[in-house]
C-alpha cells in the first residue's frame, strides 16, 4: 500500500511540473513550427526569391513602404503566388535595418505567445555624437515599425532596457542561449556581463547563456569600417547568424577557414583566430542539462573582394561613398590608395521553416570549381541535419555586398 500511496505521489508531482512547465514561455528553436515568415528589403534580388517560395509553403509577412504594395504584388502574381498567403506591413516610411533585429517572439506549451522588444542603438551607432540628427530620426523610425509588428501581432508585450538584435542572439529552444561579448559589451558599454544575463534570464526565461569572444572579421563595427592593412568591411561588429549556428538541440554549426585559406587571407585569418578561440570555449562548454554539444565546422565562401582606387569624386556611386567614409574615418590614407572592400558573406545566415532551408550560394559559370565545391558541402552539412526539408540555395553576393543575408531579413513567427 505505502508503494502505491508513493507512486500516486510521483505521478502527481510529475503531473504538476508538467502543467507548470506548459505554462513558461521561452524562446523557441528555429526549427520548431511556424506560422509565419516576416520578410523585409523585397528590392533584393535574394530575399525576392526566398519570400516567392516561401509564400508557398507558409503566411508571409512582408514589411515595405506604402508607394511598394502595387509592384511587389504584380511581381509576385506574374510568378503564380496566390496573394492570399501574402500580408503587406505597410509604412510610410523606409527602415532598412534587419527584419530579424525587431521583435522576438516567445511562446509556451499552451500556444501562447508573447513579443520581447529590446531596446535599440542602431547597433552601437548612437554613442557617435557626430550623427544626432539622423539618431532621432532613427528614434522614430524604430518607434514606427515596432507599432507595426505590435498591431499585427498583439500578443503581451515583454520590454527591455537591455540593447540585444535577433541577429546576435542563438537558441536551442530548450533554453540555452549564446551571446557575444564583443557585440553585447558594445551595446550595452554601461551594463556588466552579469546584469546582461540577469536580464537574458529574466526577459528570454533562459537557463544557460553561453558566452563567445567575437565574431568572424568580415562583420566590423559600422560602415566602411578598417579590418586589417587596406581591407574594410560593413557590418554589425559580430552577429551569431554570420558564423555560429544552432541545427538541433545538441549541434553547434562554427564558420572555421581553413588554415591554407588563413595563409592567404589577411582577412580570413583575423577570422581563423578568433574561431579558435570561440571553438575551445563551445567545446568546453554544456547545455542546460550539463550535456556537451557536437561542433561541426562550416567551410567559409570563396568570394571576390571588391578592389578599387579611393577615388571621392567618382562616377561610380559607390566607389564614391565608400571613399568619403573610409578617408573620413582613417587619416592615414589618401585619394588615390588602393583598398579591398569585404562582403560579410557566409553559409551560417541560413533560415530554417517548416519545409525548407533557405540557403547561400556562391559559385556562378565562369569562378572556380572550389567555390562550388564550398557551395555543395554546405549543402550536403545542412541536409545531414534536416533530411526531411529542402535546402533551397540562393545566390546571395549581391546581398551580403550591401550589407545582410536571408536570415537578417526574416524573422519566423511560431505557431
Amino acid at each position: 500500500m505505502k508503494k502505491l500511496c508513493k507512486l500516486f505521489y510521483l505521478i502527481i508531482l510529475l503531473y504538476s511540473c508538467h502543467q507548470k512547465n506548459s505554462t513558461e514561455f521561452y524562446l523557441p528553436a528555429e526549427w520548431e513550427p511556424q506560422s509565419g515568415i516576416i520578410v523585409g528589403s523585397l528590392d533584393d534580388t535574394a530575399t525576392f526569391e526566398m519570400t516567392s517560395q516561401l509564400a508557398k509553403e507558409m503566411k508571409v509577412f512582408c514589411l515595405m513602404a506604402d508607394s511598394s504594395k502595387t509592384l511587389y504584388s504584380k511581381k509576385l502574381l506574374m510568378l503564380g503566388i496566390n496573394l492570399d498567403s501574402v500580408q503587406f506591413l505597410h509604412s510610410s516610411s523606409d527602415f532598412s535595418y534587419a527584419q530579424r533585429d525587431g521583435i522576438m517572439f516567445m511562446k509556451n506549451n499552451n500556444n501562447e505567445k508573447r513579443v520581447v522588444n529590446f531596446s535599440w542603438n542602431m547597433y552601437g551607432w548612437y554613442f557617435d555624437s557626430t550623427i544626432k540628427d539622423f539618431i532621432e530620426k532613427d528614434k522614430k523610425k524604430r518607434e514606427l515599425y515596432t507599432s507595426i509588428y505590435l498591431k499585427t501581432f498583439p500578443y503581451l508585450q515583454i520590454s527591455s532596457p537591455m540593447v540585444n538584435e535577433g541577429g546576435a542572439i542563438e537558441t536551442n529552444g530548450k533554453g540555452t542561449i549564446l551571446q557575444v561579448e564583443s557585440v553585447n559589451m558594445q551595446r550595452n558599454p554601461g551594463m556588466p556581463k552579469e546584469m546582461q544575463e540577469s536580464e537574458l534570464k529574466r526577459v528570454l526565461n533562459a537557463k544557460k547563456i553561453i558566452w563567445l569572444k567575437e565574431g568572424v572579421a568580415e562583420d566590423p563595427s559600422g560602415w566602411g569600417t578598417l579590418i586589417t592593412k587596406n581591407y574594410f568591411g560593413i557590418g554589425v561588429k559580430g552577429h551569431l547568424d554570420e558564423f555560429c549556428r544552432f541545427v538541433n538541440e545538441n549541434t553547434i554549426l562554427l564558420a572555421y577557414p581553413d588554415s591554407l585559406e588563413a595563409a592567404n587571407d589577411p582577412v580570413k585569418k583575423i577570422t581563423r583566430e578568433r574561431m579558435k578561440i570561440n571553438y575551445d570555449i563551445l567545446k568546453n562548454a554544456t547545455d542546460q542539462n550539463g550535456k556537451p554539444f557536437r561542433i561541426v565546422k562550416m567551410p567559409v565562401p570563396d568570394v571576390e573582394y571588391m578592389t578599387f582606387a579611393l577615388d571621392t569624386a567618382s562616377k561610380i556611386a559607390e566607389i564614391r561613398f565608400l571613399s568619403q567614409q573610409i578617408l573620413y574615418e582613417q587619416k592615414t590614407f589618401s585619394v588615390g590608395d588602393t583598398v579591398h572592400f569585404v562582403s560579410s558573406s557566409s553559409y551560417l545566415n541560413f533560415l530554417i521553416t517548416n519545409r525548407t532551408v533557405f540557403e547561400a550560394k556562391y559559385w556562378e559559370e565562369g569562378q572556380p570549381i572550389t567555390s562550388k565545391k564550398k557551395d555543395e558541402e554546405a549543402r550536403r552539412i545542412l541536409q545531414q541535419y534536416f533530411p526531411l526539408k529542402k535546402i533551397y540555395q540562393i545566390n546571395t553576393t549581391k546581398t551580403n555586398h550591401n550589407g545582410g543575408g536571408l536570415h537578417c531579413w526574416s524573422m519566423q513567427v511560431p505557431k
